[in-house]
């Protein structure tokens, strides 16, 4: 399987050389250290899952993967843009995360769905609505 150098170059510097494995949990202290965690947050989420772990090429790589049908990567990126830790996501974090995602929804389809799938607070949803849309939203054509 071929892996951006860019993985495969990270990959190399901080496995082991006896081993051939990265220490996730020494991986995972050294983005702490530098400061990068903050702009990694999913592969961050992604790691701590696997912290006692030592991982080869291709586990590594397989983290970087965001898949938008796995449910486990959309609870892990809700958490990342719930901001303020309520369980649920404004409108605005909503059309900034779609943005930055290159999800392709339109202002008007964010609109839509908030207003579809809200709760009592007007331009919040949480994230088990916001799957279930998501979900029924793929499954169409529009």
């Amino acid at each position: 399987m071929q892996h951006p150098h860019e993985i495969v170059d990270m990959f190399n510097e901080f496995k082991s050389t006896q081993t051939n494995l990265l220490n996730v949990k020494e991986f995972l202290e050294l983005l702490q250290e530098s400061g990068l965690n903050k702009s990694c947050q999913l592969l961050q989420k992604k790691l701590q899952k696997k912290k006692m772990d030592n991982l080869n090429l291709n586990q590594f790589a397989e983290c970087f993967h965001y898949d938008a049908n796995d449910y486990e990567n959309f609870k892990m990126l809700f958490q990342i843009m719930d901001t303020s830790n309520s369980q649920k996501i404004s409108k605005q974090e909503l059309k900034k995360q779609c943005e930055i995602l290159e999800m392709g929804f339109s202002d008007k389809d964010i609109d839509i769905m908030i207003n579809q799938i809200g709760s009592d607070e007007q331009n919040v949803v949480s994230s088990d609505k916001l799957w279930s849309v998501l979900q029924q939203y793929k499954n169409h054509d529009y």
